[in-house]
């Protein structure tokens, strides 16, 4: 199962568990000065409650430092939706975190049994976790930071915690640590039961994401749906391969920009930084970005005209001009002030690669401030003729992806809704778009567009399907 960037995560964890360690020194020798004579306890016992200590500053962290986006009113009352949503999305980030939610608490549910020895049911560790997780919720709804309240993590968390608690348990019972009734016995296992459950499911909601080259699956997926356009279309189509390594291409822009050093991985990145101040990241999928120097943060006064100019000169001396450029869009970038109020702090030189052009995809942004620019972001992918496929004609492509409603679907009713009655569709176009293709290729994809109906609505949209038989 794929959860993102997470290299990026165990780097985060190991700094916050870092730093818990370090400031759990300072609160503990304040526990232990005045519980010392109530509470005596040997070497074993303080590191143990140490290491809980550290664990509960690490959540704290983790669940109430503020997280730099605007929540207000997402607060979810209703249990399971949150769930649901996460499990028949197609973000990788909502499963992330849905995962990372059970997670968190499966140490607490070890801790507290170990730490306090009479804690002897699960039913008792589960109001704990019910409570601790609550108080967490209510805590990120009323701090500032943008995080909100969400039932379905109290759910989740107490459900870690259970799991813990139920290794913990049986483990104990199992070395004749701990002596146990036949109802606790049942409890404990019944929980460890459901771990199979839940694997399935996250494995169920990532197959039921990822189609064939890296389809999505959305609840906008019609119930019904055919093809009314012309059927005679082409038979072959060349298939597109990226086949420079994260390495090769630090290795290549690292000679051009003339940029020396050795490389560090950092989160899944490869990072290289000049003595001069300026810094070369390749990220895993290939994209980079050079960063020249700090942002003074004022808008520059040049017309958009001469940025345009500036930004294509900068692209044609360092050799990351493309001729299938287009012009360049100019746009304002924004940054926050300490109140929070957004302001224009520059202006941003985009160029992108035609739309269809099966060997040249995504686009270069350039940011300007009032110095000039100062930073380059590339999302601009090349590839190379591969091979010839075979192409299914509209129609079949059609017929396959409906049998099991995964896709890609973009049509707008106005207000949100879910599996649309049925969808008409006269026009197919084959295009190329690596944002809908396997990782590393180019393929050929059906676009298929027409009209979407909906309980008396209608609306145009369009779904991406496979076009490669088999």
């Amino acid at each position: 199962m794929y959860f993102g960037d997470m290299g990026s995560n165990i780097h985060t964890m190991f700094w916050t568990g870092l730093f818990g360690l370090l400031a759990a020194a300072p609160v503990y020798a304040v526990i232990w000065l005045f519980t010392r004579r109530r509470f005596p306890a040997g070497a074993g016992i303080h590191v143990l409650r140490y290491l809980f200590l550290t664990y509960l500053i690490c959540v704290g962290m983790m669940t109430l430092v503020p997280s730099g986006f605007d929540a207000a009113g997402g607060a979810n009352l209703v249990p399971f939706s949150s769930i649901a949503d996460a499990l028949l999305s197609t973000s990788e980030v909502a499963l992330q975190l849905l995962f990372l939610n059970i997670l968190m608490f499966v140490p607490m549910g070890v801790f507290l049994p170990w730490v306090f020895p009479k804690l002897d049911r699960l039913y008792k560790a589960v109001l704990i976790f019910l409570g601790a997780t609550l108080l967490i919720e209510l805590l990120q709804a009323v701090l500032p930071g943008g995080r909100a309240f969400d039932i379905d993590d109290i759910l989740l968390n107490a459900f870690g915690g259970a799991i813990g608690y139920s290794l913990f348990a049986l483990v104990s019972m199992l070395a004749g640590k701990k002596e146990a009734l036949l109802r606790e016995k049942i409890a404990c296992a019944a929980v460890l039961a459901l771990l199979p459950a839940v694997a399935l499911g996250f494995t169920a909601a990532e197959n039921g994401r990822e189609f064939k080259y890296g389809f999505s699956y959305t609840l906008m997926v019609p119930e019904e749906a055919q093809f009314t356009g012309q059927e005679e279309v082409p038979r072959t189509a060349m298939t597109y391969v990226r086949a420079v390594s994260q390495e090769g291409i630090m290795a290549g822009l690292a000679e051009k920009l003339s940029i020396a050093g050795q490389p560090r991985e950092d989160g899944g990145h490869l990072i290289l930084e000049a003595e001069g101040g300026e810094s070369l990241t390749v990220f895993p999928d290939g994209g980079w970005m050079l960063h020249l120097r700090d942002p003074d943060g004022f808008p520059p006064d040049e017309p958009d005209e001469a940025l345009a100019a500036d930004a294509a000169k900068f692209l044609q001396e360092h050799g990351f001009w493309q001729e299938a450029f287009g012009p360049a869009d100019i746009n304002d970038t924004f940054g926050v002030d300490f109140d929070g109020t957004e302001r224009v702090n520059g202006k941003q030189a985009v160029f992108r690669a035609p739309e269809n052009d099966p060997a040249l995809w995504g686009g270069i942004d350039i940011l300007f401030d009032d110095d000039g620019i100062y930073e380059v972001y590339s999302g601009l992918y090349q590839y190379a003729p591969y091979r010839e496929a075979e192409l299914m004609p509209p129609g079949e492509a059609l017929a396959e992806i409906m049998k099991t409603h995964r896709c890609y679907v973009a049509v707008e009713f106005g207000t949100v809704t879910s599996h649309p009655q049925k969808a008409v569709l006269d026009r197919a176009e084959l295009v190329y778009d690596w944002g809908m293709s396997a990782a590393g290729q180019n393929l050929p994809v059906w676009k298929l567009s027409g009209t979407f109906y909906d309980h008396g609505r209608q609306a145009q949209g369009y779904i991406m399907a496979p076009a490669i038989r088999g």
